[in-house]
């Protein structure tokens, strides 16, 4: 289960990195000697966006999981 957390985490920061990355572009997209494609850079955060979601649904499911076991252990003991 440390290793889903672990992994979502990273993902988690990749997805923010890659939102980040696309919203100085397109900030900087007026800027002289810039050639910045609008289109592809809403693709980018529209990706960014959907991988954070998914990560946070791991998330959530390990931390449901996490939840459920110490039900369980709590009945046995």
């Amino acid at each position: 289960m440390i290793g889903a957390i672990s992994t979502a985490l990273t993902g988690l920061t990749t997805a923010s990195q890659k939102a980040q990355g696309a919203a100085t572009n397109i900030a900087n997209a007026t800027t002289p000697g810039q050639n910045v494609d609008l289109a592809e850079e809403a693709v980018n955060l529209k990706v960014a966006e959907i991988a954070y979601k998914a990560n946070a649904a791991v998330l959530q499911t390990a931390s449901d999981m996490q939840e459920e076991l110490g039900k369980l252990f709590d009945e046995t003991v």
